[in-house]
């Protein structure tokens, strides 16, 4: 597996939602998991867990549930006045079945530092601030080894169905879906605003050092 450089990766790093069918190494994905679990966690408790999808049914069986999702929101063909991002992740939502890995990206709220009693409702969101650098490892590791990722969060409105599908328990938050595979694009360097334009020194909106 050819890899690129850290700043490179961080340069090239793309929302993808064209996907080839190609199947993705299980060595590639192990290194993509071990890259995220390498990430700084509060009190280094490391509440993420990853539920890696391969099965073609099951990939499926999550797809169509993302898919059923999105489409009844969005409907299924462009609408007048719709932004343009929203053509790409329409197309996404109808082929996230021909996507070779899904990686849902949980919390296990019994490992967290709050503790979780059976039982009991979870707290949304209490450890994002652990969860979204593993995130970004996962992401940039992908961008190593020429895997396409993108985050959704679209299964939300039916995450017990996907809980239910994955046998995920009740004190596991799922936090994102990340699909994952060779991108049917090349990678390039996106637009972005210069840091310089975004960047204050000692107050805000003062641009010089």
């Amino acid at each position: 597996m050819a890899e690129v450089g850290v700043f490179e990766a961080i340069h090239t790093l793309l929302q993808i939602t064209r996907y080839k069918p190609d199947p993705v190494p299980q060595e590639a994905i192990e290194k993509v998991i071990e890259a995220a679990t390498m990430a700084p966690s509060g009190g280094n408790i490391q509440e993420w867990e990853f539920i890696v999808i391969t099965d073609r049914h099951l990939v499926g069986q999550v797809a169509r549930v993302y898919r059923e999702i999105w489409l009844e929101e969005h409907g299924e063909e462009l609408r007048e006045g719709e932004p343009p991002v929203y053509k790409r992740a329409r197309h996404l939502a109808k082929h996230m079945h021909e996507v070779p890995v899904l990686i849902l990206m949980c919390a296990d709220h019994q490992r967290g530092y709050w503790g979780h009693t059976q039982g009991d409702p979870i707290v949304r969101g209490i450890y994002a601030h652990s969860i979204w650098p593993a995130a970004q490892n996962l992401f940039l590791a992908a961008r190593g080894l020429g895997l396409g990722t993108r985050i959704t969060t679209n299964h939300m409105p039916r995450e017990q169905e996907i809980k239910e599908l994955l046998g995920i328990p009740d004190y596991v938050e799922t936090v994102a879906l990340i699909p994952m595979g060779y991108p049917q694009g090349k990678f390039v360097t996106p637009k972005r605003r210069p840091a310089a334009e975004v960047t204050s020194y000692n107050r805000y909106g003062n641009r010089k050092v």
